[in-house]
């Protein structure tokens, strides 16, 4: 017989945050699952729960809160809290009593092999601080992987947001949704918004995944300095579509 591999109780995973966390009080940035990303003021421990405070339009009970850390002795983490209950404490915050629901360490490599690419692309908004929901935008896809992806937009997304891309790669129609984790200014006045995949389709996933392989089997410059290869896609795609918008060139005679 095998041995009965028990779940960790709230306890205990209670004590593996508590190991990973900063001390107590402090605050951290948490991404929801319902989209967007902000700070939760986390107090105290009480008995298996930890009790904070955070923005009242963005709680409910039952939901589910990440929080990416970096201790400096152990590496990256993942964090998650579920909110137990929460009570009105102000007009602009609810008080929290959360429950730890994993805890995971965060490798430092990628889970999954990336390519770049330099691709049009629609994303759809599904939650934005800015933009209203189902906005879309066209972007231009830049890297890709079976978890993450990348893409170029001339509108200044945030943290936690939450689009709906759809692509043609390999001849293959690719829709996936996606959370922003990160965004960085780009050339021409745009963002490239850093990705990861929270919902994708079986045949979609195969798509990325074979068409990652087979660049890596290439032995591709490109596929070695993925960030480069993305860099050069997007300066060429910006300089294209400059080029169209001002016409051409015209040389004077002397």
């Amino acid at each position: 017989m095998g041995a009965n591999m028990s779940e960790p109780t709230r306890e205990e995973l209670l004590t593996l945050a508590l190991g990973v966390l900063p001390e107590l009080p402090e605050t951290v940035d948490v991404l929801s699952e319902d989209g967007g990303c902000f700070p939760l003021r986390i107090s105290e421990r009480e008995d298996d729960l930890l009790l904070g405070y955070a923005p009242r339009g963005a709680i409910r009970d039952d939901l589910h809160l990440l929080a990416r850390l970096y201790h400096p002795g152990r590496g990256r983490y993942e964090v998650e809290f579920e909110v137990v209950e929460h009570f009105f404490h102000s007009i602009p915050e609810a008080q929290v009593h959360m429950a730890v629901s994993g805890v995971r360490h965060r490798k430092a490599r990628r889970a999954s092999p990336r390519v770049a690419v330099s691709t049009p692309a629609t994303a759809r908004i599904k939650y934005c601080r800015t933009l209203p929901r189902d906005t879309e935008l066209e972007v231009r896809l830049v890297d890709i992987s079976a978890t993450g992806c990348a893409f170029v937009t001339q509108k200044e997304l945030a943290t936690g947001d939450l689009v709906r891309v759809q692509a043609v790669l390999s001849g293959r129609a690719i829709d996936l949704e996606a959370r922003v984790v990160r965004i960085d200014p780009a050339p021409y006045e745009r963002y490239r918004a850093g990705c990861e995949i929270t919902e994708i389709s079986d045949l979609s996933r195969k798509t990325i995944s074979a068409l990652a392989a087979q660049s890596a089997e290439s032995g591709s410059e490109d596929q070695r300095n993925p960030e480069e290869a993305a860099a050069r896609a997007e300066s060429r795609a910006a300089s294209t579509a400059l080029s169209a918008r001002l016409g051409p060139a015209v040389i004077e005679d002397e």
